[in-house]
């Protein structure tokens, strides 16, 4: 039968013995020698018999066995063979133990025959008797097996406790360490599942500290963004304040001179009036008195024959006086006109903050009732506009900038875009570069030329020709920018129809003249 070898569950072999190895038991020969006493030469003796090693029994105790015997011992067993052991302190030196039969056969081959009958008659009594069979040979102690130690101590450890299982079962006294085996084991897992508790709670402690950390981070992070936000909504806070009391002084400071010079201009134009009057009175009295004065000399000259001359000469004064009332009038007029058109300018174009017109658009509008062109242009005025007010261009620009920044998040934008679109389109724009142009007007048909182009022509205040090109955008973009747009609009139909007004006054001013 050929050997087999039975895997172990923990995944080492166990250590095969061969099936002839060791001593086998075996009948004893039952021959009756005689005597070897009518023989020549030595005899055989009983004390000789009992000094001889027996069979089966060991020479040596464990602990007198030297390791090379051991060694030599275990070598022996894989072959098949009992190795030879050395000689125990009271037995006889240079002998071996082997098994009977092949002591019988070396002596059946070594001796002559007339040496068979004394070896049969010195043979004791016992030999006669069955051997008894040997032991069962004491079963192998499993290795240890630990997959979850991943330490490359603890691995060392358990390869240096196999290599001792392995030497013991290797040994014919494996039975003797198998309890003190099985204890090291026990207390070795004991020892590893310790490490791995430890090792756990140690990396459970660690990632709590990191989590602590991670969380006071934040907290300093949260309260630091806090803190700026809270200061720079004081800083702009602040700021606002400064700017809305520096607008006002502004404003007021402009009021106040356009309002002076407003009365001056009124004064000067009253007092020229008046004066024109008082010299057009006085020339017209002189030049009746000098008339009547020749009338009156040519009458006396005359007599009653020029009674028709005179007559006709009042006539034409009177009509000449008629003429001036008109020139008068129309003086009048015309200045009446340009005083209110120079008030709704002062209203619309010069103040920094939207003010209604209704008032001066009104006054002005009484003035001019039967000027069909400045009523038309009246009529022009979106009614929102001198309701509410128009914006000043540095309003304008401010919103202006306001709008360029959603429109440029909204560049990107689809015309059907969703939430998600929004989101990528605001976020990719922030890294979009603001076009320049060294000189002229930057170039091109996309989004960023065309914000480019509309700030600078703001900046040069051609109103008209930044609203023209932000009108021509499409898609999210033009719809962002409609409202400005709208602005824009009235604010030129005002201007337009503020310049049309003005042009008509000094127009009506030169035909008086």
């Amino acid at each position: 039968y050929g050997a087999k070898n039975w895997p172990q569950t923990r995944g080492e072999n166990k250590v095969t013995i061969g099936k002839s190895s060791g001593l086998s038991p075996r009948i004893a020969n039952e021959r009756k020698e005689s005597s070897d006493l009518g023989q020549k030469g030595r005899h055989v003796s009983a004390i000789e018999d009992n000094n001889k090693p027996q069979p089966g029994k060991a020479q040596q105790t464990p602990d007198a066995t030297s390791p090379r015997d051991k060694t030599q011992a275990v070598e022996a067993a894989k072959k098949g063979v009992e190795a030879p052991q050395s000689s125990s302190p009271g037995t006889s030196g240079g002998r071996t133990l082997q098994p009977k039969e092949n002591v019988a056969d070396k002596g059946d081959v070594s001796r002559p025959a007339t040496s068979q009958p004394k070896e049969a008659a010195s043979r004791p009594a016992q030999d006669t008797a069955q051997a008894k069979p040997a032991a069962p040979p004491a079963p192998a102690i499993d290795h240890l097996n630990v997959p979850q130690a991943t330490e490359p101590v603890v691995q060392e450890l358990v390869k240096m406790v196999n290599n001792v299982i392995t030497a013991i079962n290797a040994s014919p006294e494996a039975s003797k360490f198998s309890s003190t085996v099985q204890t090291a084991k026990g207390d070795l897992d004991n020892i590893i599942s310790t490490i791995g508790t430890l090792k756990d709670s140690a990396a459970h402690e660690a990632e709590t500290k990191i989590k602590d950390a991670h969380t006071e981070f934040d907290t300093a992070a949260k309260e630091l963004v806090r803190r700026l936000e809270q200061e720079m909504r004081e800083q702009e806070s602040k700021w606002r304040e400064e700017y809305e009391n520096e607008r006002e002084k502004l404003s007021n400071s402009y009021q106040q001179r356009l309002q002076t010079e407003l009365d001056s201009v009124k004064k000067v134009q009253e007092e020229e009036r008046k004066n024109a009057l008082i010299q057009q009175e006085i020339d017209l009295q002189k030049q009746y008195m000098d008339t009547v004065k020749a009338k009156v000399e040519e009458e006396r000259s005359g007599r009653l024959s020029k009674i028709d001359a005179l007559a006709q000469s009042v006539d034409e004064l009177e009509k000449l006086t008629g003429e001036w009332n008109s020139v008068v009038d129309a003086t009048l007029k015309t200045q009446h006109l340009q005083v209110a058109v120079e008030a709704v300018r002062a209203k619309v174009l010069d103040s920094d903050t939207p003010t209604p017109f209704l008032n001066e658009l009104v006054a002005l509008k009484e003035v001019s009732k039967n000027d069909d062109v400045v009523n038309a242009a009246i009529a022009s005025i979106n009614p929102l506009a001198y309701q509410r007010g128009i914006p000043s261009p540095a309003s304008l620009i401010d919103r202006f900038r306001r709008v360029a920044s959603e429109v440029r998040k909204a560049s990107l934008l689809p015309e059907d875009a969703g939430v998600a679109s929004h989101a990528a389109s605001a976020v990719l724009s922030r890294f979009m570069f603001t076009k320049k142009a060294d000189r002229g007007l930057p170039e091109g048909e996309d989004v960023e030329a065309t914000l480019a182009r509309t700030e600078v022509l703001l900046e040069e205040g051609d109103l008209d020709a930044a609203a023209r090109e932000m009108n021509g955008l499409r898609g999210w973009a033009g719809v962002l920018s409609r409202d400005w747009v709208g602005e824009c609009r009235r604010v030129l139909e005002v201007r337009q129809a503020v310049e049309v007004i003005a042009t008509e006054a000094r127009l009506q001013s030169l035909l008086v003249e």
